[in-house]
């Protein structure tokens, strides 16, 4: 990464993404934020008192994604030296109960929005030989019961991580992936949201018997989005300006001593790591 490296940030109106495009900008770079709405694209300007540009970008649009490259091309002279994949959403429920079109919501934004970005960067950033940083989770190589869909997401996140860098190695792109636990920002907050709302639109649908198979997951993630500490977005931060600033990025960064743990879980004979969970997650329900 340059002195002044122009990097394009997706999912950049709160969490992460923002909290990146502001450390970015505060460094001297020219931050391009991916947001989808106008108000949050003031905002941006505003916290960042002119210094990050805002870019209209709904991930889950091709219209929207060809517009906002074209946009880039002009200002930048066809050249992005970096993109950070960071749009996500992220939600709680087995996969017996999660309706199809929310789990359509979520495989579009984490994985087809991912692949989306990144192939129509790829000319861009072919010209600065750049880096390609994709935010994915301690999920994607770490599967838990009662995530399902959002573990599965990243899984596909990961694999197309792996894959990419070596793909794109003979032409200098560079390509890793961030997978941190449970960071403190408002995705939880949101993930809660949509898991009542699946929780209240499934009652119906799957009845009470369904309902109650689960109880002890449902139960689980409440307790773990209340009261599970976070790794301070700090942390990723520093993660992701590592990555970039390396010639060449590790595979993977797993951030957070949560994330590490469960990263070790792995070298566990399989029975074992899947009774330990199982324990685990009923322990803390109960």
């Amino acid at each position: 990464m340059h002195a002044r490296s122009t990097i394009l940030i997706t999912g950049a109106s709160s969490g992460i993404g923002q909290a990146l495009a502001l450390h970015f900008a505060q460094q001297g770079h020219r931050v391009l934020a991916g947001v989808r709405r106008r108000e949050d694209a003031e905002d941006l300007k505003t916290h960042s008192q002119g210094r990050i540009t805002p870019i209209r970008l709904d991930v889950t649009s091709t219209a929207s994604i060809e517009a906002a490259v074209a946009e880039i091309g002009q200002i930048t002279g066809g050249c992005l030296d970096a993109l950070i994949n960071n749009a996500g959403l992220a939600f709680s429920a087995p996969l017996e109960q999660t309706p199809q079109e929310e789990l359509a919501r979520l495989m579009n934004v984490n994985v087809m929005g991912t692949f989306a970005v990144t192939r129509a960067c790829l000319p861009l950033l072919r010209q600065s030989c750049g880096h390609i940083v994709n935010i994915s989770s301690i999920s994607g190589v770490f599967a838990a019961p009662g995530l399902t869909a959002y573990v599965a997401s990243k899984h596909a996140v990961e694999g197309m991580t792996a894959a990419l860098r070596m793909e794109l190695a003979p032409m200098g792109v560079k390509v890793c992936s961030i997978a941190p636990g449970k960071v403190d920002t408002p995705i939880w907050d949101k993930a809660l949201h949509t898991s009542a709302a699946i929780e209240a639109a499934r009652a119906p649908a799957f009845g009470p018997t369904s309902t109650a198979h689960y109880q002890t997951l449902n139960t689980f993630y409440q307790r773990y989005a209340h009261e599970a500490p976070g790794t301070p977005v700090s942390a990723v931060i520093k993660a992701v300006e590592k990555a970039l600033r390396s010639p060449a990025p590790k595979a993977r960064y797993i951030v957070g001593r949560s994330a590490r743990l469960r990263a070790c879980l792995n070298w566990l004979p399989t029975a074992w790591r899947e009774r330990l969970v199982v324990r685990s997650v009923a322990r803390a329900a109960g």
